[in-house]
């Protein structure tokens, strides 16, 4: 069985190979307003991983890093439900 989560820029995630998923994390530039970027890997259990980032500016790191936790909650939401099926 395959379950896949699509992200917002369309790449299919197939959540029945993850292994774990990372903690969000942020990088920024030492520049007050330059840009930065959240992001959080996924490790597959063929031992590939895959960074998933959205980059911002100083003012939307919030909703930037909101939109990640989102994104990430339900993929380890799909992943527990796969893992119990």
């Amino acid at each position: 069985m395959v379950k896949k989560y699509i992200l917002p820029d369309g790449e299919e995630i197939d959540v029945s190979k993850i292994e774990s998923i990372g903690e969000l994390k942020s990088v920024r530039s030492k520049e007050f307003r330059s840009l930065g970027y959240w992001y959080f890997t996924i490790l597959f259990k063929d031992g590939k991983s895959e960074e998933i980032q959205a980059g911002y500016y100083y003012s939307e790191w919030g909703n930037v890093k909101m939109e990640l936790q989102i994104i990430r909650g339900e993929i380890i939401q799909l992943f527990n439900n796969f893992e119990f099926v």
